[in-house]
């Protein structure tokens, strides 16, 4: 859980703040120098990974993608390039499930990082996680409501910062939240003190306009935008 692990690598919360509010956030932390060669922003109404230092850049496939978008009022939220199988699969009334039925988890041996995701639609949230089991390619796929205040369920990629890194355990976990919605993301973002944290966003999903709040590593307090 946040706050005891080092090193939880990315991760997805969704759930309802304090003041009953929907939210869903997602967070970096990260320990290479390329990997940390990286920053959270809103561009064209979606939260992306990327680049600081250009020239710095080993390889980005794994690095790049887009984390959080709104997609025929739905909002689907990833930790990789996976999420483009979702849009299409949304685009062409496949459920959440067929979408991904072609995707792994990461090619990055020894750790075969999962691939998370979630979606939102409507009232309710699944959330995915696709990772290595032996040599088998499980994927896991839990549905939730949002109907109980100050309450939330959060997936990341490790457990710790062992050698190789170990892959988050069951499935999503709850989590209580006590602050308001809009009071996540800077409440997350101190739950992730330490050399490892990297960056949070966070995407309110109740209210007249989209508000997304981006905080980076080095870049002060957090901003809205939206």
């Amino acid at each position: 859980m946040i706050g005891t692990n080092t090193y939880p690598g990315r991760g997805i919360i969704c759930g309802k703040g304090a003041d009953d509010v929907r939210f869903c956030a997602y967070f970096l932390t990260a320990r290479s120098p390329s990997s940390r060669n990286r920053r959270l922003a809103y561009r064209e109404d979606q939260v992306l990974t990327e680049v600081v230092d250009p020239s710095q850049v080993i390889d980005p496939a794994l690095l790049i993608y887009t984390a959080m978008q709104e997609v025929d009022q739905r909002l689907v939220v990833t930790n990789g390039d996976h999420s483009q199988m979702i849009v299409e699969g949304i685009a062409n009334d496949l459920s959440f499930a067929a979408s991904l039925k072609n995707a792994t988890y990461e090619p990055d041996e020894p750790h075969f990082t999962p691939r998370i995701s979630a979606l939102v639609e409507d009232d309710q949230y699944t959330v995915s996680i696709i990772r290595r089991r032996g040599t088998l390619n499980e994927r896991s796929f839990y549905p939730y409501r949002f109907d109980e205040k100050g309450m939330a369920r959060i997936i990341h990629t490790y457990e710790g910062e062992r050698e190789p890194l170990p892959s988050f355990i069951g499935e999503p976990r709850a989590l209580e939240i006590k602050v308001a919605a809009k009071e996540v993301g800077s409440w997350l973002w101190k739950k992730l003190e330490g050399s490892n944290r990297l960056a949070v966003a966070l995407w309110i999903l109740d209210g007249p306009k989209r508000q997304v709040m981006i905080i980076n590593e080095g870049e002060g307090e957090g901003r809205w935008n939206g």
